[in-house]
């Protein structure tokens, strides 16, 4: 029956019939043939790389979750492996808020993960969400902050009770109402634009920089506020991120000098100022300045402030500024 079914479909066509040896038809011969065993790839060990590779963890704290998972989340572990009941009741009381989660829970190397975010055990939360507020980031930045490598239930409400009782962020909380943006055209890639400013903190001078596609932030230590110093901690930034197409600043003496001029048109720089009479149109550096001296009259650590804000994720891309400019997630104090 297959043979006249064959021919039947064929009988409109004139074609002339060759015998072929079966070994000179490879491609048809192949694909009659059935199929070879075909050794898959333990699915576990590559999610575990792939987890490892994302979530950058030392091996102190790494081997401190996999003791405090195997010590208070035994039983979550077994019941991910074996099957999870047909009802949220069937499970014991600690384990129900796990319930809605359920089809994302995995164990990889003896550590629970949601997604690509470490399941924190109980006794380990206190600790993380310490590294969580360490730099004061509130609310919204903080949950961004843990979500992206963290995970246990109720974390986002524990987050935001912790800012709401913050004294520090209490004290630095805008008084005034945050002022409308002017629209501007995105620059096309990292530092094609950017914008500078000078500042004072605690008695000391800093040089601002901040692009304009990331939003990334460097800010570097003025010994004094002469335009040849201003020049060099300019190159010295450039030399790690390529010279920008278009530099703003405001109007100050530095900026407005003849040898600033000259340093923009030797390195090929368009350098755009704001008017006198309105500095404040230097919005994106005016901006940066007052996230860091925010950040750095509520943290104890200048650096790791820094850190933590360049590698939270901005609510407009979902993307921090490290990775926009970087195209990698740098390695912070989380988890």
């Amino acid at each position: 029956m297959r043979i006249q079914r064959m021919r039947l479909r064929l009988q409109w066509y004139d074609l002339t019939v060759k015998y072929r040896r079966g070994k000179d038809m490879e491609l048809p011969d192949t694909l009659s043939r059935a199929q070879l065993p075909v050794n898959k790839p333990e699915m576990e060990g590559l999610e575990c790389v792939s987890m490892l590779h994302f979530v950058s963890v030392s091996e102190q704290k790494y081997s401190e979750l996999q003791n405090c998972t195997r010590e208070e989340l035994s039983c979550l572990q077994r019941i991910i492996r074996q099957g999870w009941p047909d009802h949220r009741h069937d499970l014991p009381n600690e384990l129900q808020p796990y319930w809605d989660s359920r089809s994302q829970l995995v164990v990889s190397d003896g550590v629970v993960y949601k997604g690509l975010r470490i399941v924190v055990p109980p006794s380990m939360q206190a600790h993380m969400l310490k590294l969580i507020h360490q730099s004061h980031l509130g609310i919204v930045k903080s949950k961004q902050r843990a979500r992206e490598v963290l995970y246990w239930p109720g974390m986002s409400s524990v987050i935001e009770q912790m800012v709401k009782n913050c004294g520090k962020c209490a004290d630095f909380q805008n008084k005034l109402p945050r002022q409308p943006l002017r629209p501007t055209e995105t620059p096309s890639f990292p530092f094609e634009e950017v914008a500078s400013d000078l500042f004072e903190f605690e008695g000391t001078h800093y040089i601002l920089l901040v692009d304009y596609y990331s939003k990334f932030i460097e800010v570097d230590t003025l010994k004094n506020l002469h335009c040849r110093s201003i020049i060099e901690k300019l190159k010295a930034q450039f030399s790690r991120h390529g010279i920008p197409v278009i530099l703003r600043t405001d109007n100050g003496p530095q900026y407005a000098a003849e040898e600033f001029k000259v340093f923009c048109q030797s390195y090929g720089i368009t350098h755009r100022t704001s008017s006198p009479h309105t500095p404040h149109s230097n919005g994106e550096a005016e901006r940066a300045v007052q996230t860091v001296k925010k950040l750095w009259a509520k943290a104890s650590d200048k650096h790791l402030a820094l850190l933590d804000y360049r590698t939270t994720l901005l609510d407009s891309v979902g993307f921090s500024p490290a990775q926009l400019l970087m195209g990698r997630r740098p390695r912070n104090s989380l988890p």
